[in-house]
């Protein structure tokens, strides 16, 4: 793997086995470094990290309100660990309306963003030595495999699957996994599955536990991550594993956060939607972790989910915002074909780029490929091994969050003038 390791490679007997294998994300390494490169004054588009640059993509007005109302109320004390109460009401409701998914307040525990409640579902059901499955490309699985102590097993996509897990990779390594994550729409590809998809996974997981169950084994566990659930692209609908199977609802871990839906990604507020029988040690975990979100923010939370219709034309908006930066880079790219060419893209904020520039800069590494688009082209781009896809394939990741509209032009006003020479 391609990664660094957190504090170089001299071992230290201080630590232990886990902390001194530990990497650092490679993808906030990039994003340091162009950070560097614009604060030096230099010219680079920053399609690197999945944020939203508060320029172009604001929170809700309403959120800003209510959060200085709670901080006037004097809501600076410790929160329940679970969450307030009213917020986890109101995502509940929430998350029935939208998804038919019914967990009651009971079923909801909030985190500090949506890791803490991911890392609290691989606890809650990994042994050290089980299987973890995750599709490749996707976003931070393999450090997941290592601070779990878990055999990590990797369903490898391609352009022809969008780069998703399919159900016929599952069914071969079935027998091997306890837990599997999967992620829709997805960082870094953009893409989604469809019901047709998603519904023929559930169907591998609930005919291998029907067999656990007559054998006395532990289920297979489904971690389905939809941080980006409201963000699609028009005539994409996103779909939930328990709105195609209701007998997934036992072996379902649905995970959320408004560090996307309302590109609020420095407010740290993320969930897990739960079946209530399981939520008893996530909750003490969550507390033992002090991972909850300031009072302030879960108040400002539950106050702007109780107003579903305020939030769908919140969400319309992003939208549109975002397709109207997909559709310039879709346009601009096409005219770069056969060199450049993409994967159409369906949710959240990322587009599945390949830059096959082997031959046009003499290259036989996608990180030449980053560096030649960073230097000479002003672009900043995320290469899918970041993701665990470790092939010279010239897949990329693009982000829009960071972006305007004339950033794109330009950008692409330079990759075509580059191109040419």
């Amino acid at each position: 793997m391609n990664c660094s390791r957190l504090h170089g490679d001299m071992e230290d007997e201080r630590l232990s086995e886990m902390a001194q294998n530990m990497e650092g994300s490679r993808i906030l390494s990039i994003a340091g470094s162009v950070r560097k490169m614009i604060a030096e004054g230099k010219e680079v588009a920053p399609f690197t990290v999945g944020d939203f640059s508060p320029l172009h993509f604001e929170v809700p007005q309403k959120f800003v309100e209510l959060a200085h109302q709670a901080l006037d109320e004097g809501q600076t004390n410790y929160p329940p660990a679970a969450g307030l109460a009213e917020l986890r009401t109101a995502l509940a409701e929430w998350m029935k309306q939208r998804y038919e998914l019914d967990v009651g307040a009971e079923g909801i525990i909030v985190g500090s963003g949506a890791r803490p409640v991911l890392y609290a579902s691989f606890r809650l059901f990994l042994e050290p030595g089980d299987g973890f499955a995750y599709g490749v490309p996707a976003w931070n699985n393999h450090y997941y495999v290592h601070l779990n102590d878990s055999e990590g097993i990797p369903l490898v996509g391609n352009a022809e699957s969008r780069f998703l897990p399919t159900a016929a990779q599952l069914e071969k390594e079935i027998h091997r996994i306890r837990v599997l994550i999967l992620n829709s729409p997805l960082n870094p590809t953009g893409t989604c599955f469809s019901a047709e998809e998603l519904g023929a996974i559930c169907d591998v997981i609930l005919h291998e536990n029907a067999e656990r169950r007559n054998d006395g084994q532990k289920p297979v566990m489904l971690i389905y991550d939809q941080v980006y659930a409201t963000m699609t692209a028009p005539g994409v609908e996103h779909v939930h594993p328990v709105q195609l199977r209701q007998e997934m609802f036992d072996y379902t871990v649905t995970l959320d956060a408004i560090s996307k839906s309302l590109t609020g990604t420095g407010l740290r507020l993320g969930w897990m939607a739960i079946p209530p029988s399981l939520a008893a040690p996530v909750v003490a975990l969550i507390g033992h972790m002090g991972a909850w979100p300031a009072r302030p923010i879960q108040a400002a939370v539950a106050g702007l989910f109780e107003d579903h219709d305020g939030l769908d034309a919140y969400f319309s908006d992003l939208d549109e915002r975002i397709h109207v930066r997909m559709e310039i880079l879709k346009r601009r790219l096409s005219e770069m074909r056969p060199l450049v060419d993409f994967v159409e893209p369906q949710g959240g904020i990322y587009l599945s780029t390949r830059f096959n520039l082997f031959d046009k800069i003499g290259a036989k590494t996608n990180e030449e490929i980053r560096l030649w688009l960073l230097n000479e082209v002003g672009i900043a781009v995320v290469p899918f091994q970041a993701f665990g896809l470790e092939e010279e394939s010239g897949w990329f990741r693009i982000s829009v969050g960071a972006v305007g509209c004339d950033d794109i032009e330009a950008a692409m006003d330079r990759l075509e003038a580059a191109l040419k020479h």
